[in-house]
């Protein structure tokens, strides 16, 4: 009686999202061009960033992240703290939860993340500063 409460009591309050397999990041490519505004390493954390803040997609795939830095010439990165930019992440979903439900099947996102490694609690110092439709 305890047991069948308890796992009621579980799926009012997570639904089936839990029964889902994580996130699937094993295929996922990091397409990460030239900068003139941060490091490759920086560049790659911002791509990480985005992998943990998409990890509520339970049932699907991040396909590519990528980073395009137009009209660049150099690789500089200066790394400068507060400097906002795009990443597009590509996913494809085979199963939806309540938290994916109004997503299509694939399709991709913009990220507009921020360069701010003391705001950023994932340790790669970025913060998400908005997401949408790419």
């Amino acid at each position: 009686m305890v047991v069948a409460a308890v796992a009621f009591f579980l799926m009012r309050q997570m639904g089936v999202a839990w029964l889902q397999p994580p996130l699937d990041l094993s295929s996922t490519r990091v397409e990460i061009s030239q900068s003139d505004l941060f490091t490759p390493d920086v560049l790659r954390k911002g791509a990480t960033h985005i992998e943990n803040d998409a990890s509520f997609m339970r049932g699907c795939a991040i396909d590519r992240i990528s980073y395009d830095e137009p009209g660049i010439v150099g690789e500089r990165g200066s790394n400068t703290y507060g400097t906002s930019v795009t990443f597009e992440m590509a996913y494809t979903c085979n199963t939806f939860s309540a938290q994916t439900t109004a997503m299509s099947s694939s399709g991709s996102y913009e990220y507009l993340l921020q360069y701010a490694p003391d705001k950023s609690v994932d340790g790669t110092g970025w913060v998400t500063v908005s997401h949408g439709n790419g």
